[in-house]
C-alpha cells in the first residue's frame, strides 16, 4: 500500500492527520487510531515531508491566485479546495490554473475558447472559480 492510498484508507475510516508546529497529530476514534497508529507512526518522516510539501503547494497556488486577481480569503478556500481535488485524484481544473486565461477579475477571457466549447473569449464571472473538464486546459504553472 502506497502513502497516499494508506491515507486515503485512514480518512475513510475517520482519522485525521495534520502538521501542527512541525508535529504529526493523528485525530479520530480510538478504535481507529489503535489499529492505525504503529503504521502511521513507522512512516512518520515520509508523512511529515508529504505534508510539508503540501502546506508549500497551497501556499503557492494562494500567491498565483491573488496574482490573478483574487482576495486573500478566496484564494486560500480555493488553494485548500484544490488540494482536495488532487487527494481525490479529480483531474478537473479551474481556469484560475490555466495559461490560457487573460483579462482583470472583471473580465476574464480564454484565449482557446472555441476549443474549450465557449460561445465568446469572453468567461461569465463565475465560470474561474468552477472545477471543470476543458479541451482547451493547460497549466499556468508547471510547478503545481
Amino acid at each position: 500500500m502506497n502513502i497516499e492510498s494508506m491515507l486515503h484508507q485512514c480518512a475513510a475510516e475517520g482519522i485525521s492527520l495534520s502538521l501542527e508546529t512541525g508535529k504529526l497529530v493523528m485525530t479520530g476514534q480510538q478504535a481507529a487510531l489503535n489499529e492505525w497508529h504503529p503504521l502511521l507512526r513507522s512512516m512518520k518522516s515520509e508523512l511529515l515531508d508529504m505534508m510539508a510539501r503540501s502546506v508549500v503547494i497551497v501556499q503557492q497556488r494562494m500567491a498565483a491566485f491573488v496574482a490573478r486577481g483574487v482576495d486573500s480569503t478566496g484564494a486560500h478556500s480555493l488553494s485548500v479546495r484544490l488540494k482536495t481535488r488532487d487527494s481525490e485524484y479529480d483531474e478537473r481544473h479551474l481556469c484560475l490554473e490555466c495559461s490560457h486565461l487573460t483579462g482583470t477579475s472583471d473580465l476574464r477571457r480564454c484565449a482557446q475558447w472555441k476549443h474549450a466549447g465557449f460561445r465568446s473569449p469572453q468567461l461569465p464571472r463565475e465560470l474561474p472559480f468552477i472545477l471543470q473538464r476543458c479541451k482547451g486546459f493547460r497549466s499556468a504553472n508547471t510547478n503545481l
